[in-house]
Order: C-alpha cells, then structure tokens, then sequence
C-alpha cells in the first residue's frame, strides 16, 4: 500500500484544504458512481417537504438536515445510511426534471465532465402516481439538457434494489432502458442488501440485460459482505464494473479474477467511511487494490447525503493514501475505459482529461 501523506504540496509549500480543493475541483473528473435520490440539495428536500406536507422535520434546514444527511454523532452503518433515502419528495415529471437538472449542475461545479448518473424508477414512483417509462424520460431528457448546457456528458443507469425483486417489472424496465438508449440509458445497476438477498438470486435477469447487448451491468458487491460476492458479481451476473467492491481484497483469488476480467471497481472511500464498512479512511483498500493491477475508480456515491462533493473523495486520495497527480490521472483513467460510452467518446473524453491534467502539471502539481 502507498504510504499516506499528510498534505498536499506545491512547489514546496504545504497547501492548506481550501487551497487543495480548488486545485482539485479545477481538474476534469469522470464520475461512474453517483445516486440521484442520494443527490438532492437540502434546500430542495425543504421546499418540496412543505409544498407536500411530508411527515418530516421541516422548520429550519438543520431539522432536516439531522434525518436526511449523515452527522458525526450518528452510528456509521449501512442500516442507518439507508434511512436518510424517502421517496415522498417526488410528486410530478417537474419534481423529477428540477432534482435532475441540480444533481447535473452540481456535478458540474465539481469538476465532473463525464457523469453516469444512476437512479431507481421503482423508488422515484413509489409515492405517487407516476409511470416508470415516464420518469426515465424525465431524468433522461433533464438530465441531456442539463449536460449540454454545462458542456459536460452524462449516462444513466437503472437502478434495481434487491429487496424489491420482481421479474415482469425489471424486465419492463430493461426494455423501456433500452428504448431509450439515444437519451442516454447505458446501463443497470443492482443495489440494496447484500445479506440477505445474494447474487445468485439474480442471474436470470442480469441474463436479460446483458442479451440486450446494449447495457453495461454495476452491480453492488462486497461492500459490507465478503469477496465471494465480489466473484459472483462477475461470475454469476456478468459485472462489468462493482460497485464498491472493498472486500475484494480478502481474497487473493478474487484480485487475480478482477484484474484478469478487467472488471472495475467504482470505489466511495467516505462513504465507505460513513457506512462503517471501513473504521478509518487510511485503511481503504483503494491504494492495494490498485497496486495490485485492479482497475479502481473514485466516486461519491450519495453527496448530498454525506455533505461532500467528489472532491471530498480525491482529498482523501491525496492525504491520507499519498496520491499524487499521476496517482489520479491513473485513476481517471480507469474511469473512461470502464464508463459505458462508445470509442469515439471515450477518445474525446481522453483527450479533455489528459489536457487538463496536463494544464495542472503546468500549475506545479
């Protein structure tokens, strides 16, 4: 594992975090991992928590913010986690549009200039009337909108939870996925509780997915559980890349597999942190998985939840592991060969990372 560094130099002198975050935030970064229900600003939680009475704490931002967002205080489990997601916020296509375009814009302000945006059309109509095919379109076309206007690119990623297993209805929204390829919809996503509801129970319609020929296919593993479920992501489901992935490194075997398949890993180091599946962020297993041949990624999984941006993730990356800037641009990297884009873009992606890194090096780094 790369020794941790305690700051962040340039030239000579230490760079304080303001300082460090703005250099960081100036570079052009790829995002493979992020959640749009886990992307709402807080002031938007507010505005539509009282425009539709919802059973929350709704006086002052901060009453929210203690059951929406993560707080110190709190205990750091993936059960706790999960309860800072409601689906009452969405109640019409313009909820899902307005929620859209400021996850989008906000990735933008981060630096991110290549987004792949997951979200759940089963969650995102749970508390209200809408269709799913109708939702899909809402995030879709926001969502290209959006993009353009930041000149950024973006995909999007169905996401299914385990807890919620029905064959028709995925399948129905597999079908509508890849109606809507041209808005953007690239690939899949499994997510939700690893263990109870194992990957073997899934294979029939990951099967469904990849005969489309058109989906890549994220599936969340080893976050919290054990490497074997890391192998039967891409064994079992056909994982082209894994969601967190973290007890990959467990088990050598696994490593071995992961680097042969060229499978990545959509790594979320603070919210790994958050979810008490790591107890300290210089013990992430990024850096080994890394030097161990993986192709890693760094993400950020739920922002808005765990108040960071993916700039959070890189300042991580850099103190506490000793990343350097040839450390990220490997990682950037990693994240266009497994984004889910055609060759075209991600030779036009590659080109814009590399010359901004380039620019940076020019800046000292």
């Amino acid at each position: 594992m790369l020794s941790p560094s305690p700051c962040f130099r340039v030239d000579s002198p230490v760079v304080k975090r303001d300082e460090r975050q703005a250099i960081l935030k100036g570079l052009p970064k790829i995002e493979l991992h992020r959640h749009l229900e886990g992307s709402l600003r807080l002031s938007t939680m507010l505005e539509l928590g009282r425009k539709y009475d919802l059973d929350l704490p709704l006086d002052s931002p901060a009453a929210l913010a203690k059951v929406v967002t993560f707080s110190k205080s709190e205990p750091r489990t993936l059960a706790n986690f999960l309860t800072k997601f409601y689906s009452g916020w969405y109640r019409s296509y313009a909820d899902i549009e307005r929620v859209t375009r400021e996850a989008v814009n906000d990735a933008a302000d981060e630096g991110i200039v290549h987004l792949e945006l997951r979200f759940s059309p089963e969650h995102l109509t749970r508390s209200n009337k809408l269709q799913p095919r109708g939702v899909m379109q809402a995030v879709c076309e926001s969502g290209q909108a959006t993009a353009a206007e930041r000149s950024i690119s973006i995909k999007f990623l169905i996401t299914f939870a385990r807890e919620r297993y029905e064959y028709s209805f995925w399948k129905e929204l597999i079908d509508v996925g890849v109606e809507l390829e041209e808005l953007g919809i690239a690939g899949v996503d499994l997510a939700g509780d690893e263990f109870n509801f194992p990957n073997r129970d899934y294979q029939k319609i990951f099967l469904r997915a990849r005969d489309t020929g058109v989906l890549g296919i994220s599936i969340h593993s080893g976050e919290g559980t054990s490497a074997e479920q890391v192998a039967t992501a891409v064994d079992l489901l056909g994982a082209d890349r894994i969601g967190h992935g973290l007890k990959a490194v467990d088990d050598p075997e696994v490593i071995g597999r992961l680097v042969e398949s060229g499978v990545a890993l959509e790594m979320c180091p603070i919210s790994n942190f958050q979810t008490g599946c790591i107890d300290k962020l210089p013990e992430h297993p990024l850096p080994q998985l890394d030097l161990a041949g993986i192709a890693v990624t760094l993400n950020a999984d739920d922002p808005a939840i765990h108040r960071t941006t993916i700039n959070d993730d890189y300042d991580v990356a850099v103190t506490r592991w000793g990343y350097n800037l040839e450390d990220l641009l490997r990682l950037e990297r990693n994240s266009i060969s497994a984004a889910f884009i055609s060759d075209e873009q991600r030779a036009t992606l590659s080109e814009r990372v590399n010359q901004g890194y380039a620019i940076s090096q020019g800046q000292g780094l």
